[in-house]
């Protein structure tokens, strides 16, 4: 009984160093502002981002909503290395119905490879 619970005690404390070391802190974090409907296919929503590293990459994800909260267009951005700790970005969202509102999902460190960080796109205008 007791080999046991070494054991399970040996193999939870592995699990939680291993948890803890490739744990990435999330270098960047959005909140939102506002939204605009351009048209029936379109939203732009604004939002804030800080970065705790802005000479490091971060990338971001916006979400639109009908009038039932349903979901109908989300839009990834990527953020450059560029210095900016804090930044105001409009993006535009394109929707596979007329969306209401608009609404931010979260950011992640770990840009993925079809995101241009070096040149981004947020706004058509």
């Amino acid at each position: 009984m007791a080999l046991v619970l070494v054991a399970i005690l040996i193999a939870a404390l592995f699990y939680a160093y291993q948890y803890f070391t490739t744990k990435q802190e999330v270098n960047a974090s959005i909140s939102y502002v506002s939204h605009e409907v351009v048209d029936d296919s379109t939203l732009r929503v604004w939002s804030d981002v800080t970065r705790n590293d802005p000479n490091a990459t971060a990338y971001c994800i916006v979400q639109a909503y009908d009038y039932s909260k349903a979901e109908v267009g989300r839009r990834e951005f990527a953020l450059p290395a560029n210095g900016e700790a804090n930044m105001r970005v409009a993006v535009d969202i394109p929707t596979n119905a007329r969306a209401v509102a608009g609404g931010v999902y979260g950011c992640s460190s770990e840009v993925p490879a079809y995101l241009d960080a070096e040149n981004p796109r947020y706004a058509n205008s």
